[in-house]
């Protein structure tokens, strides 16, 4: 993978997303976000998760809880883009062995800090092709990272990422749905939350060309599905009324209406 590249969403990466142009899935050019990402501290939206009250935190919790259902079963799971590894710590540490991969040294060393131990492991690496052989991991996810980086950067890391899973493995993704209000929310929550998500997100992406992405990179078997859709908002009058909510949201409005996206995908046999 010549020229990819490891990033960061939630943190310290610098590097490659702030120095590369975005691209919009018309092939147009975005603005250079020039977004530096070592103006948020390490472990910024890991305390985000932990508040335990507020949109943000039921939000990254019913994310989280979203992935974890689908590496259910997975045991060697790797995390590419973990940041702080709050979706690692998250997880039942006898059911997975699990390594968090990230760019940024401040993220893994307070990952490595506040996560560490059996089942539960981190390293810095490299931008570049993944410094894994061949059918290392059952499950591998990005949760959130795509659309902080150029689509042609994408291809080759999803790419990578199919590199290394096993036969028989899955390969899972989440991105902002830009064909839903998403937009709209971007632009009302960053600002209330002191961070401007359009900075960071510079490519964007809808359905069909997250299913696009995937076949470029050498996917089979893709699925594509919209979720979170009003149930995290609930939290700001009730930590458990957001629970009950999601619950009960109608699953053909969610898929259809999500303000994210959740794909997974596993890789051709000739891979």
């Amino acid at each position: 993978m010549p020229g990819g590249c490891l990033a960061s969403p939630g943190a310290g990466s610098g590097g490659f997303v702030t120095r590369s142009l975005g691209t919009l899935e018309d092939g147009t050019r975005a603005p250079d976000s020039g977004f530096d990402y070592d103006r948020l501290p390490a472990g910024y939206y890991d305390r985000a998760y932990h508040a335990g009250a507020g949109v943000q935190s039921k939000w990254h919790r019913l994310k989280f809880a979203r992935f974890a259902r689908a590496i259910a079963g997975h045991r060697r799971h790797l995390d590419i883009g973990c940041g702080p590894g709050t979706f690692i710590g998250s997880l039942d540490e006898d059911a997975h062995d699990s390594l968090g991969i990230d760019i940024a040294r401040p993220q893994i060393d307070y990952a490595e800090g506040r996560y560490g131990g059996p089942g539960r492991a981190f390293r810095a690496v490299a931008a570049g092709p993944l410094p894994f052989a061949d059918a290392s991991f059952d499950a591998v996810t990005l949760i959130e990272l795509i659309e902080h980086l150029p689509h042609a950067a994408n291809v080759e890391l999803l790419g990578e990422a199919l590199r290394v899973l096993k036969p028989g493995g899955r390969l899972f993704v989440s991105t902002p749905n830009y064909a839903s209000l998403w937009p709209l929310v971007e632009r009302l929550v960053g600002p209330a939350g002191g961070i401007d998500y359009r900075a960071q997100h510079i490519t964007h992406y809808h359905r069909k060309g997250v299913r696009r992405l995937l076949a470029e990179a050498g996917a089979r078997d893709i699925a594509v599905e919209g979720y979170m859709l009003a149930a995290p908002f609930w939290a700001a009058l009730g930590w458990r009324l957001a629970d009950a909510v999601a619950r009960i949201e109608p699953r053909l409005l969610t898929d259809r209406f999500g303000l994210l996206l959740f794909a997974s995908a596993t890789k051709a046999d000739d891979r």
